[in-house]
């Protein structure tokens, strides 16, 4: 377990809340003691999983290497809350790279985490090529040493008949987010890959189930290219089942241009149902902000899953699903009446129960608004490449939960600020106190290798907790990916009942913890959980204490 500990003050304790009820949340900031303090990484999204499968959490964060030792890292937890960077140690460095995402998947099935990294050009490895969208095997069943290897080339993740990936030997053009997820449950991960450059298509890559993968972009009909004026696709993926039929389906954020929503026809292709005139429609996605991904979760807990859009230049937005009450896959967006619509450039957001109240609130990690045109600080940026960028840092958001479809700014205060040029962020219980905390990442701007902005930092917010109960749920599938992605939990505790999803990225290009987590109130105890796998199997467990971590696996069949 961690050593560390949050001593509040007096005048902060935090009064006993049952289910609903408003209740206090604080953070501190504890990245000195836990060895994080990163002055001047340009990072993206943070990412958490095992690695080493020694049952404690460990981070990696890209990021864009524009400056000596500025290369992705690899934080290892050592058991007590202490990391060290390893990633040169087990290969994941991404050295030269300039990273823009990356996700953890095991995409053999064999027990140990791999890793995805999207890289966009301008990083060139020893050979003079760009360092492209790579791909990690983790070596740690095989070996007994969580040590990756490339395994980009041999496992054919370039696109189909593209010549300058054959030649370098993966994806090369601006990769800008990607996500696992068994779009066609078979029982392993694919991996969609989302691209900036403006008029460059996204790739959906099948996995073939023997290491290797297949382009399947033109069959599958996730290409957005004529759909919209400029692909600048930004942000993570989003698999998430939207009608709940089982099937998970794609939404993918641009910048710039509306969002596409692609519903799965469980055939292997996708339909485009955003602009569709009868049910399923996706109109609330059309807004064409600068979207930098999305967070999902059930925010009225009535199962199905909303949406929240951390937009750079406008208000956020958030998006109400009415499946539940209507029947149809059709959106309500509630930004205005919610509170939710802040305006302070964000970049990432994270969806989780912070107090433990059984609502999910929302943490909102924003840069500041982008109207610095990049050309004007980064001597090098070629001039047929012309966008704003954030320059000045903004104070970030933290939104409670109400549970009447309406949240409150509660950040000022609470320790959360996080003020910074803000990228990423994900929520994970990192002391594992039962409580989500949170990691920071920050912009760091470099021209020629000279920084050329105030440097900033990484934070590692620790979540100060209450006396709300809370249950988390492991999931280890069988006839499944191994990771459950797609999966749905349902808890049900007293007269409440709580839905999570399990996806592997999400908002700009960040994970949540690998575990589930759910506050209970005052409940201690969870009358039901029901787990259904992408496969279809559904377990249920009954009569569980509270304050403990539940591991289910699905049954082989």
């Amino acid at each position: 377990m961690p050593h560390w500990s949050l001593t509040l003050l007096p005048s902060l304790l935090i009064a006993t809340a049952a289910i609903g009820e408003p209740s206090l949340i604080t953070f501190k900031n504890m990245s000195d003691e836990a060895g994080l303090t990163d002055m001047g990484v340009n990072s993206t999204g943070p990412t958490f999983a095992d690695y080493d499968n020694d049952g404690d959490l460990d981070i990696y964060v890209p990021a864009e290497a524009l400056a000596e030792g500025i290369n992705n890292r690899l934080w290892e937890n050592d058991g007590t809350g202490i990391f060290k960077n390893v990633a040169n140690l087990r290969g994941v460095e991404n050295k030269r790279s300039i990273s823009r995402g990356a996700s953890w998947g095991d995409y053999d099935n064999d027990g140990d985490q791999d890793l995805a990294v999207s890289n966009i050009p301008g990083g060139l490895d020893p050979r003079g090529n760009y360092v492209p969208t790579s791909v990690y095997k983790n070596m740690f069943v095989e070996t007994g040493t969580a040590n990756f290897i490339d395994v980009t080339r041999p496992a054919g993740f370039m696109r189909a008949g593209n010549e300058e990936d054959a030649r370098i030997g993966g994806i090369g053009n601006t990769g800008a987010g990607l996500a696992w997820g068994d779009y066609d449950n078979d029982g392993d991960l694919d991996l969609f890959w989302k691209c900036a450059d403006a008029h460059v298509e996204n790739a959906l890559f099948k996995n073939n189930g023997d290491g290797t993968f297949s382009d399947v972009t033109l069959e599958s009909g996730v290409g957005i290219q004529g759909k919209v004026l400029e692909a600048n696709s930004q942000g993570a993926p989003n698999w998430t089942d939207v009608n709940n039929d089982g099937w998970v389906d794609l939404l993918i954020t641009n910048e710039g241009a509306t969002n596409i929503l692609l519903l799965n026809n469980k055939n292997g292709s996708f339909t485009d149902i955003t602009t569709s005139r009868r049910g399923p429609n996706g109109f609330a996605f059309l807004n064409p902000g600068n979207a930098n991904g999305a967070c999902v979760g059930d925010i009225d807990n009535d199962g199905d899953f909303d949406f929240y859009l951390p937009n750079a230049d406008q208000a956020n937005r958030l998006i109400l699903s009415e499946l539940s009450d209507t029947g149809d896959v059709k959106f309500n967006d509630i930004t205005l009446s919610s509170g939710t619509g802040d305006a302070g450039g964000a970049r990432g957001c994270a969806m989780a129960d912070f107090d433990n109240d059984g609502l999910l609130d929302i943490y909102v990690n924003n840069g500041g608004l982008s109207n610095v045109l990049i050309n004007d600080v980064i001597i090098s940026m070629p001039s047929f490449v012309q966008f704003y960028i954030a320059w000045e840092p903004a104070a970030n958001k933290l939104y409670r939960n109400n549970g009447d479809h309406t949240f409150t700014d509660i950040t000022v205060g609470s320790g959360a600020e996080g003020f910074g040029i803000g990228s990423g962020v994900g929520a994970a219980d990192i002391n594992e106190d039962g409580f989500p905390d949170l990691f920071v990442t920050n912009r760091t701007y470099y021209s020629d290798g000279e920084r050329v902005n105030i440097p900033q930092q990484n934070h590692l917010l620790i979540n100060g907790g209450n006396d709300n109960a809370w249950i988390k749920v492991a999931l280890r599938g069988s006839v499944s990916n191994s990771n459950g992605y797609g999966a749905k939990v349902k808890i049900t505790s007293g007269e409440v009942s709580q839905a999570r999803e399990h996806t592997s990225a999400h908002g700009y290009n960040s994970t949540n913890d690998p575990i589930l987590m759910f506050g209970l109130g005052q409940q201690e105890s969870v009358d039901r959980i029901e787990v259904v796998w992408p496969s279809g199997i559904t377990q249920i467990l009954t009569d569980i204490a509270a304050r403990q971590t539940i591991q289910v696996v699905e049954p082989a069949i």
